[in-house]
């Protein structure tokens, strides 16, 4: 044993693995073990612990090549998305880049107007990284109905919606049976078990005023209703509407402020609502309470949900993410302030369905209406937290951009890199891209 060859020569042959067979892995896992960050599923797992096991049991002594491939398979697999998007999304639809569409003939409906995004020379083409958010539901449907109740003063029970399923589980609280009953006159909060877990405040006896009838005809329905009249004076003042909402939004989950608050006040009613903030940026996740014009609490509403931190991910420029904007699996939700700001801020054309659905001029050859293509220069974008639904009906805040054009409306489009996300697969119908229209979730393709 005059040289290190000769011992390691001697130390392979008194290995008792050298000449047993070690267990090949499977393709999937050397396919995965060549990639970023460990995620294996439950049976790639056992497979390797198993391998590893085996090898370990037989005394075998890893050098060279094989201990670089050791730590190649821990620090360089693919992880598996994050999120798998949902093939629909049940927030608000993209109002600058979907449209109606019939759903009884999709074929016999033309698209007005298409829009072809050019890069405008000012937009940014520097990358960065975000957050994102899981919203996780908080307590169950019957602690949340129960400190409701108790919030707004109701009596009764927890009971379920007649049409309740595991995936619709809804859940109410008060003393009818029968919500939905004309002849229901009591306040009941109910609360949806999936997603953000939004619950409602009703009062039926709010409105009811509003619906004295003047004339009935002979069968007792109603022909002719008493003209409803403003009466500011039983309206709560600005100040103890303000005071209420913030008891209300603070009691239950929504951490706000009066700064936080966007209060329309006039004769016929007041409303207040909030969005959820987090890391100091508002999403689409909002409270709202409201009282009708005899005074009386009438609505509100909110979520049981705390956001959850699941990781801090790379994010494309405004100038990538432009190319996004062709494909509406791309949306995610901004908070309702940036649509209200942006229409305050515009002439008005941006969100006005006159103004874009004009008779297109162009037909084809074979007499066919075809669509106007209008040519739009992205200006500037803004960050914003976009939310977006999952497949398994869970909600999650997102980075994302708003991209601004040049005739003064602006698109939103998830930002984080390719592989966090799993988009749905694309429908076979084309989207008719025209701005301000909110679609019918049925019947709009997702191409």
């Amino acid at each position: 044993m005059n040289t290190p060859d000769e011992f390691e020569a001697r130390l392979l042959k008194a290995d008792p693995a050298q000449n047993t067979p070690v267990p090949a892995l499977s393709e999937d896992i050397v396919r995965s073990a060549t990639k970023s960050k460990p995620r294996f599923d439950l049976r790639q797992q056992f497979e390797l612990l198993s391998a590893r096991s085996r090898g370990l049991a037989l005394g075998g002594l890893v050098s060279g090549a094989a201990a670089i491939m050791a730590v190649t398979i821990v620090v360089n697999p693919t992880p598996a998305p994050l999120i798998q998007l949902a093939a629909s999304q049940e927030g608000d639809a993209n109002r600058s880049s979907m449209s109606l569409e019939s759903s009884e003939d999709k074929m016999m409906i033309m698209p007005f107007v298409t829009y072809e995004y050019l890069v405008g020379p000012e937009l940014s083409n520097e990358a960065g990284s975000g957050q994102v958010y899981k919203l996780v539901r908080t307590g169950t449907p019957e602690s949340v109905l129960e400190d409701l109740a108790g919030v707004f003063g109701i009596q009764g029970s927890v009971k379920k919606y007649a049409d309740y399923s595991e995936e619709y589980r809804g859940y109410f609280f008060g003393e009818t049976d029968d919500p939905w009953s004309v002849d229901n006159v009591s306040p009941i909060v109910s609360i949806w078990w999936n997603g953000t877990a939004s619950w409602n405040y009703s009062n039926p006896k709010s409105y009811m005023s509003s619906l004295d009838c003047a004339v009935l005809d002979a069968e007792g329905y109603c022909q002719e209703y008493v003209e409803a009249v403003a009466t500011p004076e039983l309206l709560p003042s600005k100040e103890e509407a303000i005071s209420t909402a913030l008891r209300v939004f603070n009691s239950t989950g929504l951490m706000a402020t009066e700064s936080d608050l966007r209060v329309d006040y006039s004769e016929w009613g007041v409303s207040i609502s909030s969005s959820l903030k987090v890391d100091g940026q508002p999403t689409s996740i909002e409270w709202y309470i409201g009282w009708s014009s005899n005074g009386e609490l009438s609505y509100a509403g909110g979520h049981s949900v705390v956001a959850e931190a699941a990781g801090d991910f790379g994010t494309i420029s405004p100038v990538q993410a432009v190319e996004r904007l062709d494909d509406w699996r791309w949306f995610g939700s901004p908070a309702s302030s940036f649509y209200e700001s942006s229409q305050e801020a515009s002439t008005g054309t941006a969100y006005d369905r006159s103004e874009v659905m004009v008779e297109p001029g162009v037909s084809s050859s074979d007499g066919e209406p075809e669509a106007e293509i209008v040519t739009l220069t992205v200006v500037r974008s803004e960050t914003a937290l976009l939310s977006v639904w999952d497949s398994s009906g869970d909600v999650w805040l997102v980075p994302g951009l708003l991209l601004f054009n040049d005739q003064g409306w602006w698109n939103s489009v998830i930002s984080v890199i390719e592989g966090v996300i799993a988009l749905p697969e694309p429908s076979a119908v084309d989207i008719m891209p025209m701005p301000g229209i909110e679609p019918d979730d049925s019947s709009v393709s997702n191409k």
